[in-house]
């Protein structure tokens, strides 16, 4: 490969190998993003000093930070729309509940909790009864589904970025009863900001980018015989909706009830007043893909 030009350059990189006889799939995918990437790079005229501060940025993104312990790699590709397009490929059944992004702070073996239990401890948020069931799609119940919830609390923090909050705080684990349904109570989650002193907060803020979440409640849903579910449902009347920075909001969202009478009170032992919310999921089975 002497006497590289810019005309050949491409070329040599794709075949610089065995061409996919060890790994047809990934060739595929390396032979694409090659031929994009030098388009790209001779579209854009992109300078040495702009190719350095690229390097800077991916570096730093890969770094632990206090915010983000992963790095930001995994924010980056959702700031990016990247994660939600990988979602919308993917998710072609327009009667099982939409698939949507897992988000860069979930984590496995959440607690274990019973039906109807706390999904965490916030003495400042407004109550909130969420509800439901988990349907197939004949609308049978599904029982004995895994629910894995996770949220921030009341006031846009997750227990990973905050030090008052216990390990677990507002993570749950759930099955589902006989008849598919669920029932936890929680606090009504606000928007949030997105944790914004690193890199990728830097490159929000050079694109005039706003870093607001709309209110959102995670999501992993299972069962024998049904293909797993990730997903987030929004709450209704966020200013975020139509502006989300991560572009996840799409028709999964909860209209929340107010009540406040003294009947509704005292029938859910409540002292103040508390919001009431319902949502089914519906899963599709495996054979049905």
């Amino acid at each position: 490969m002497r006497n590289i030009t810019l005309e050949s350059i491409t070329q040599a990189v794709i075949e610089h190998g065995d061409q996919g006889k060890t790994h047809a799939r990934l060739y595929e995918i390396y032979t694409s993003l090659i031929r994009h990437l030098h388009a790209f790079v001779q579209e854009v005229n992109l300078t040495e000093q702009e190719l350095s501060l690229l390097r800077d940025f991916l570096i730093r993104a890969d770094r632990y930070t206090k915010e983000i312990p992963n790095g930001e790699i995994h924010m980056l590709l959702d700031l990016l729309g990247i994660s939600e397009l990988v979602v919308l490929l993917h998710n072609k059944s327009s009667t099982a509940t939409e698939s949507n992004l897992e988000g860069p702070v979930y984590v496995a073996d959440a607690p274990e909790r019973n039906m109807g239990d706390r999904l965490g401890i916030d003495r400042d948020g407004n109550t909130l009864f969420l509800s439901g069931r988990v349907l197939d799609l004949n609308n049978k119940p599904i029982a004995n589904a895994l629910l894995d919830v996770w949220q921030s609390n009341s006031k846009g923090l997750y227990d990973l970025h905050d030090a008052s909050q216990a390990k677990g705080n507002f993570r749950g684990r759930f099955r589902t009863n006989s008849d598919g349904s669920y029932a936890f109570e929680t606090v009504v989650p606000i928007g949030y900001t997105i944790p914004s002193s690193g890199p990728c907060g830097e490159l929000l803020q050079l694109l005039g980018r706003h870093t607001q979440r709309a209110a959102h409640i995670h999501f992993k849903l299972s069962a024998a015989g049904y293909i797993p579910l990730t997903t987030q449902i929004h709450i209704d009347g966020d200013p975020h909706l139509d502006s989300d920075t991560t572009f996840a909001v799409r028709s999964a969202i909860i209209k929340l009830q107010k009540h406040e009478t003294l009947d509704k009170l005292n029938a859910y032992n409540q002292s103040k007043p508390f919001y009431t919310a319902e949502f089914d999921f519906v899963l599709q089975q495996t054979d049905a893909a």
